[in-house]
């Protein structure tokens, strides 16, 4: 997640390391099946390596390991491409972590008893 609060470097700006994806579904939109598909395509291929991620943190002890990796994984999949839509508009790094920090700590944590 703070990797996309900072962008992709070699990009010029946010708006060009947005989500390129999210940028063709919305614009192209969903009517056009093969449009449809690859956008779909491509969200599933983050959502599974996001959700591997979680599946990790949960094995190191991180994350709560009752907690359904799956829907964390949308759930921060949403915070990323927001994060993205709120950077385009200018808000500064220091706003962007801030948010991402917020998000990691509303992660489920391990239960200790």
């Amino acid at each position: 997640m703070l990797r996309a609060v900072h962008g992709v470097p070699l990009a010029p700006d946010r708006t060009a390391a947005a989500c390129f994806a999210a940028k063709m579904a919305l614009e192209i939109g969903t009517p056009h099946p093969e449009v449809k598909r690859l956008a779909g395509d491509s969200f599933s291929t983050v959502a599974t390596a996001v959700a591997e991620c979680v599946r990790a943190a949960q094995r190191n002890g991180d994350i709560d390991p009752d907690a359904d990796p799956d829907d964390l994984a949308y759930l921060l999949l949403t915070i990323i491409r927001g994060s993205d839509v709120v950077g385009a508009y200018g808000y500064s790094p220091a706003r962007l972590t801030s948010i991402a920090e917020s998000a990691f700590a509303l992660l489920p944590r391990p239960r200790h008893t």
